[in-house]
């Protein structure tokens, strides 16, 4: 039996799980950021609106990246046209 393994790259989305986070700040997992797109959020502002990812203030400190989760959401939003 063969098993490949994924590896996690937190700045690749299509890495990561949907029980992984996106927001460490806020805990905020990437199923609910594609939930959110998938009900009409499509822009970060409207993201950041309905999950309150990319809102918070210890990106530094929390997020893997070290840096805010910005880019990651976006990633997401321009994946919705494609099988996530």
């Amino acid at each position: 039996m063969k098993f490949t393994t994924v590896v996690k790259n937190y700045a690749d989305v299509t890495t990561l799980e949907d029980n992984d986070y996106i927001c460490y700040c806020l805990k905020v997992e990437k199923k609910t950021i594609v939930d959110a797109i998938n009900t009409g959020a499509t822009t970060l502002k409207a993201i950041k609106d309905t999950t309150k990812a990319c809102t918070g203030d210890a990106c530094v400190t929390l997020n893997p990246n070290k840096r805010c989760c910005s880019k990651e959401i976006k990633q997401l939003l321009a994946l919705t046209s494609h099988t996530l």
